[in-house]
């Protein structure tokens, strides 16, 4: 497991794997849809709209993959 940081609105840090971070984004989303696939696709197009870029959304790994090249999702070193 391992540390990262999301940057989309708030920034925040959570540990975890990578497509973890579709869990934490729903957490604190004012709406979050029921279906995790709907939600994802609903954060992809968000995503865009706010970025500019292109967001993957097909499963969470993916959706992580397409912030990381973005920069709104960084791996954190590990300190110690």
């Amino acid at each position: 497991m391992s540390r990262f940081r999301v940057s989309y609105g708030d920034v925040f840090e959570f540990v975890g794997d990578a497509g973890d971070v579709v869990g934490e984004l729903r957490v604190r989303h004012r709406s979050p849809d029921v279906s995790e696939d709907r939600f994802r696709r609903r954060l992809a197009i968000e995503m865009c709209e706010w970025d500019g870029g292109w967001f993957y959304f097909g499963d969470n790994d993916s959706f992580a993959s397409s912030m990381m090249a973005h920069g709104m999702l960084v791996e954190l070193p590990e300190v110690g």
